[in-house]
């Protein structure tokens, strides 16, 4: 028989499942997901020699194989969170979530996993996705405890169309502005896509996981999601106090 916190977050998902087209980037007949038979634009095009952020706990940032956790890693509850960087749903939800996020990095109670994929880079000119994600990976190797905040950074600076541009120098100055310590390797790693192939790997690892939408919120295994942003949130709170 389920505890009444498994049928909390039975419930949960089964909400979570009917909210998609209203919560999600890209439309319910369109699911944001990879394209890999599209080729890739120049701008996101990898030409430097591939890296792999470096694997580790710095301060409250844990950098894994495919994503970064705020807080305690050990923490007893889980809040995984997939996010593209170029989906305006994505930024809603991180801007209602960011307050409870920072005070759960900063507990030992709950630990927050964000995975950062690129559904939407091949959908743009720009790339936005793409590319940011390989600085967010890039900082998560040079820089991690400045992550949570280049994150926040990018977000802002989302493009509002599918052609505005946004140059690398843009993209390094938002992550310097943010705290981040670049040097001119780094600005060389960011502009040749150094971290492409993890960005892939972790892209491809959640569409394997059965995300097929963003963003997504996953609570100990258990897909969390309301009609509404707010009430995705309210669901998250509940779930992780049970």
């Amino acid at each position: 028989m389920r505890s009444p916190a498994g049928r909390v977050r039975a419930a949960i998902t089964a909400l979570a499942l009917s909210a998609l087209a209203l919560t999600g980037c890209a439309g319910s007949d369109e699911p944001a997901e990879p394209s890999p038979q599209q080729s890739p634009t120049a701008s996101s095009a990898p030409s430097a020699k591939q890296r792999t952020p470096a694997e580790g706990t710095t301060g409250t940032v844990t950098v894994t194989d495919d994503s970064v956790i705020l807080g305690d890693p050990d923490a007893p509850e889980r809040v995984h969170i997939y996010q593209d960087l170029n989906c305006p749903h994505c930024q809603v939800l991180h801007g209602l979530m960011a307050e409870d996020v920072a005070n759960w990095a900063q507990g030992d109670s709950v630990a927050v996993e964000v995975t950062v994929v690129d559904y939407l880079g091949p959908r743009t000119t720009h790339a936005f996705s793409t590319r940011g994600a390989n600085l967010l990976a890039l900082v998560a190797d040079v820089d991690p405890e400045a992550w949570p905040a280049v994150q926040d950074a990018l977000l802002a600076m989302q493009p509002s169309s599918t052609t505005e541009e946004v140059t690398t120098e843009q993209l390094i100055e938002a992550a310097r502005g943010a705290g981040a310590e670049l040097d001119e390797d780094d600005v060389a790693a960011q502009e040749g896509l150094a971290y492409a192939q993890w960005v892939d790997a972790a892209t491809a690892g959640a569409a394997a996981a059965g995300v097929n939408y963003i963003p997504q919120v996953w609570i100990d295994g258990e897909l969390v999601g309301g009609e509404s942003h707010d009430e995705t949130l309210e669901l998250v709170r509940q779930a992780v106090s049970d």
